[in-house]
């Protein structure tokens, strides 16, 4: 399913300026203190006060209090030496000769003799390959021995064709300490971190909340631009908002959206694909009379339009990069096949 090049609100010929914006869019500090001969207290339910009695109730010293750290539960535990494992792996693909010694400490021998045939493959085709993985597992299930996680790992350049790799594992405490005792790709089609896929579709949602701010009327200074645009986009989307408000030209919206991300570029790029009802009122509108543009297709009921967003992580938050969309297209809404599982 094609997706047109990106254009915008008003990107049009001179002769069709006035046309719809989206229909060219392309789219532990304890402090002990005393207070006569009443020893302090804590609402830590972990700390332990230790105090002196004097021999008389106007001597009374305080010895400081003592906190004791509870012990790791065994899930944060196994969680580090996954993480370590992940380390380890990317010191075996950037070493000269493939080799297990970094992976043993954290692995089982069944594990390392199995990552060291993928890694065999892969030196046999580029030699060492310096890589950067991105791991965010979950737990599915836990106990005092053994926990299991799903994983996207995202892997830069990736062993497979997808960024994003759905990893299964164990990590077992056989006694002598936590080792990953199983792992294996559990889907090959690729995947997006559920947290990852959640930060960037609620920015992406966002845009169109804040587009109603400063495109009705068109403002090319409004703060909220930088907050939900990234280049080029934001360039692109401040010149045409330049030209309309020049023009009088404001446009309204209220579309319903169903975005779902369909690719992983980079833990800090993704593709948003949307098959979007557009609303009926939809278009650009003359400022001073109030009335809708006459040139505009009005939007038909049941329409679809397809809009695509690559989404980037800047500043701490996730912006849109680039449009694109074809207007009144057959898609379905999310989730569809095209969509990423998220792990």
């Amino acid at each position: 399913m094609g997706i047109a090049r990106a254009v915008s609100p008003g990107e049009r010929p001179s002769h069709e300026r006035r046309r719809s914006v989206w229909a060219l869019i392309p789219l532990v500090f304890i402090a002990a203190c005393s207070d006569g001969a009443t020893p302090s207290t804590t609402t830590d339910p972990t700390a332990t006060s230790v105090t002196s009695s004097g021999p008389s109730t106007t001597d009374t010293t305080m010895a400081p209090e003592i906190t004791t750290v509870p012990p790791a539960e065994p899930s944060e535990e196994a969680l580090a030496v996954w993480d370590t494992f992940w380390a380890a792996w990317v010191d075996v693909r950037a070493a000269e000769e493939p080799g297990g010694e970094p992976l043993e400490p954290v692995a089982t021998s069944a594990v390392v003799d199995d990552v060291l045939v993928v890694m065999e493959r892969q030196y046999e085709v580029s030699g060492p390959v310096d890589t950067a993985v991105t791991s965010s597992p979950t737990v599915t299930a836990e106990s005092t021995s053994e926990i299991t996680v799903q994983d996207c790992v995202l892997m830069v350049p990736s062993i497979t064709e997808t960024v994003g790799i759905w990893y299964e594992g164990v990590v077992e405490n056989d006694g002598s300490g936590w080792k990953v005792s199983s792992l294996r790709i559990a889907e090959t089609s690729g995947c997006v971190p559920a947290g990852m896929a959640t930060d960037a579709i609620e920015a992406y949602e966002s845009y169109y909340v804040s587009e109603a701010e400063f495109w009705n009327p068109p403002d090319p200074d409004h703060p909220l631009i930088t907050e939900v645009l990234a280049e080029p986009q934001r360039t692109f989307i401040t010149e045409l908002l330049a030209d309309h408000a020049q023009q009088g030209i404001g446009f309204r919206s209220d579309a319903t959206h169903h975005p779902e991300v369909i690719e992983v570029r980079s833990p800090s790029e993704l593709v948003i694909l949307d098959c979007h009802e557009p609303g009926l009122e939809d278009g650009l509108y003359d400022l001073e009379t109030g009335q809708r543009l006459p040139d505009e297709p009005e939007v038909r009921s049941g329409q679809r339009d397809l809009r695509s967003a690559v989404m980037v992580f800047e500043d701490g938050r996730w912006k849109a990069s680039d449009f694109q969309g074809q207007v009144d297209h057959e898609c379905e809404f999310a989730p569809t096949d095209r969509g990423l599982p998220s792990v």
